[in-house]
């Protein structure tokens, strides 16, 4: 009679049972090694992009600042002499030509009549303000930075408005500077040089939700306000998250608004190409290992043929020679022990290397690359931990004091030795049981675990004196500035402790910078 008994022997069996083994194992490892890393692959892209969108949109605010200040120097030298027609022209030229800011500038008086321009080819001196914009913005008598409108000449235009008194506070008239949004380079100068990678990109809406910066020119002035990030820009909150752009594709776009203008700064990446390093890295990986495979599945071919060749000669001679009682014998002899526990030394050894190259990866998804302290998503994971076991702990962010100009002045290079020395004098100031973390950027969080909120002072306070002697690319002390918050004394969340140190963080660099704050009961 036909059996598969008769067919399929044992040395087949192993080789087909090891082959399964290991292409499902294989799968499940490398399938969970792709999962875990695309989560935490975007999580980090959504952060640093937020943390992007934060520094530009304070880059812009420093740039309206500065020309606010500029304005506001310019227009306290008019006031002693506002009558000299060549001295007012010769400051409307000046602020015209200097650093590329205002498309075009005019001096008031208080009438609305237009006492000089620049350029001086516009043509406008001894005419009237006719813009009803304009004219409330002079009307106000005070600093003034206008929202987006149209001019009479069609352009997007904003106005950054400056009153000139006297020295007996006797109002004079007003200097102004428009600036027009869609033909200026200042988006360029400001968010354009910016490096970008991966397709990521930046644009900027009004306070209205309208595009005034993209870098498809054909996207400005649309109403990009239905859009869920520009929703969320429009409630003055800032963050990430997965939206979809007006392509109908998917982006991981970090947020933040600027406080000078209310405009709102979008940084995008698309979610595609962030997420196809995970794929890149997992493939890496199991390359480094098939050799390691293919070496052990072979051995262990061998093996087994080696182990199962003496069984073979046992069944030939039972087939034929042996009697009814005794191939009873040899059917309950459970042999295959043996057999198994080397099938089984050899999966341990071709699964280790694998296994090994998975682990590390795993290690090192937890650890932030450049400065070796614990990423983000790992420290989230540790603190909410310690947070339901409901330990005391202090916590302190700090950010490194006027670390973009490094960057902007030395290059990243420079800046990421400049962060790698600053966690390194980290990772010195640790105690048993306390964490470092690079928050994003340059900001940096420490766990000082069951200390109190004044003995934290104190170690951050000797940490920060310490720092202060090391010597930046710039030839200036190293500083930086931080805030204290504590647990349970301000939150009963992470969320809200770090809200409270990062608030202590802020009123120290309001405060001077070098310098740390402890959060107010």
């Amino acid at each position: 009679m036909f059996s598969l008994r008769n067919i399929i022997k044992l040395k087949y069996l192993f080789i087909s049972v090891i082959a399964l083994a290991f292409v499902l194992s294989t799968l499940i490892s490398v399938y969970s090694s792709y999962k875990g890393n695309m989560k935490l692959m975007q999580e980090q892209t959504l952060e640093n992009n937020r943390v992007y969108a934060l520094k530009l949109a304070e880059t812009v605010d420093k740039f309206i600042i500065n020309s606010t200040n500029t304005m506001r120097y310019s227009a306290a030298e008019l006031a002693y002499d506002f009558d000299n027609i060549n001295k007012l022209q010769e400051t409307a030229n000046r602020l015209y030509l200097q650093g590329d800011t205002f498309s075009s500038v005019l001096i008031v008086d208080t009438e609305g009549n237009i006492m000089v321009n620049a350029p001086e080819s516009l043509g406008e001196a001894g005419k009237k303000v006719l813009s009803t914009k304009r004219l409330e913005n002079y009307d106000k008598h005070e600093p003034f930075i206008s929202d987006p409108y149209v001019s009479p000449t069609g352009r997007k235009v904003i106005v950054i408005s400056m009153p000139i008194y006297d020295e007996l506070g006797a109002f004079k008239g007003v200097l102004s500077g428009t600036i027009y949004l869609y033909d200026s380079n200042i988006f360029e100068s400001l968010l354009g040089e910016h490096p970008y990678e991966n397709g990521s990109y930046v644009y900027v809406v009004d306070n209205k939700g309208k595009i005034i910066y993209h870098p498809q020119k054909e996207r400005l002035g649309v109403d990009a306000s239905t859009s869920e990030v520009v929703v969320q820009l429009l409630k003055g909150k800032h963050g990430g998250l997965v939206a979809v752009n007006a392509f109908d594709q998917p982006m991981l776009a970090g947020y933040s608004q600027s406080e000078a203008t209310r405009w709102g700064i979008i940084v995008q990446t698309p979610y595609d190409e962030a997420l196809s390093m995970v794929g890149q890295q997992v493939v890496s990986i199991f390359k480094i290992g098939l050799p390691f495979i293919i070496f052990s599945t072979i051995f262990v071919f061998l093996l087994a043929s080696h182990i199962v060749r003496p069984l073979e000669k046992i069944a030939e001679i039972s087939e034929n020679s042996v009697k009814d009682q005794e191939m009873k014998k040899l059917k309950g002899i459970r042999a295959w022990y043996y057999e198994v526990n080397k099938i089984q030394e050899a999966l341990i050894h071709s699964f280790s290397v694998l296994h090994g190259k998975v682990n590390t990866l795993k290690e090192e998804t937890s650890i932030d690359s450049l400065t070796k302290l614990l990423n983000r998503h790992t420290f989230e994971k540790k603190m909410k931990v310690l947070t339901e076991q409901q330990q005391n702990y202090t916590l302190v962010m700090l950010d490194v004091d006027w670390f973009k100009s490094i960057n902007d002045t030395y290059g990243h290079l420079a800046g990421d030795e400049v962060l790698q020395v600053l966690a390194s004098k980290l990772k010195e100031s640790l105690q048993e049981g306390d964490l470092a973390c690079r928050y994003g950027g340059e900001e940096f969080i420490l766990v000082y675990a069951e200390t109190t909120i004044e003995d934290a002072y104190e170690r951050v306070e000797s940490l920060r004196k310490n720092v202060q002697q090391i010597i930046s690319p710039e030839g200036k002390a190293l500083t930086f500035s931080a805030g204290v918050a504590h647990y349970p004394l301000h939150g009963e969340e992470l969320k809200d402790i770090i809200a409270k140190a990062d608030e202590a963080l802020y009123k120290a660099k309001k405060n001077g910078r070098n310098r740390v704050e402890v959060t107010k009961a």
